[in-house]
């Protein structure tokens, strides 16, 4: 795994944490994983797009879930 980007700076925190509602971090997720989705199948890697819309698929339901 790469120690370069993506995971949360060195204090630990998030840069979007207490900034986005459960409901908005989902969706913003969601935007993500579908553009992820498309890349790693232009890429043809199967095994990651399953993974990914696994993930996609669980993004979604979270956005379905009330307040």
């Amino acid at each position: 795994m790469s120690s370069t980007g993506g995971g949360p700076p060195a204090g630990g925190a998030s840069p979007l944490e207490g900034q986005l509602s459960q409901k908005e971090a989902a969706e913003y997720i969601t935007s993500i994983l579908e553009g992820l989705t498309q890349v790693a199948s232009e890429a043809r890697m199967p095994f990651l797009v399953y993974l990914i819309k696994m993930a996609l698929e669980e993004a979604r339901l979270e956005k379905m879930q009330p307040d």
